[in-house]
């Protein structure tokens, strides 16, 4: 269910369980300082779980495929997508 934006809910960030408020330090640390993405993926954890190591394999360098390569891909589905997350 959206919001009246259109927009997924996000996660309460004060009511994270410890593991994810450590996720949440490293987002900020590695990733983006902004936490929509990573509150809204967070309402579902197996899904989370599931992008999150998909994201972990691509930028931490055990993949094959470039992290600057596949950043402009994401972007690119972004744009395309019209995606605000």
């Amino acid at each position: 269910m959206t919001n009246a934006y259109g927009l997924l809910p996000k996660a309460d960030r004060s009511k994270l369980d410890d593991e994810l408020k450590a996720r949440l330090d490293v987002w900020f640390d590695h990733a983006y300082p902004d936490d929509n993405l990573f509150l809204t993926m967070a309402k579902r954890p197996e899904l989370f779980k599931a992008t999150f190591g998909f994201i972990a394999y691509v930028y931490g360098g055990k993949s094959k495929i470039e992290r600057g390569l596949f950043e402009l891909c994401r972007l690119r589905m972004a744009r395309n997508n019209e995606c605000v997350h």
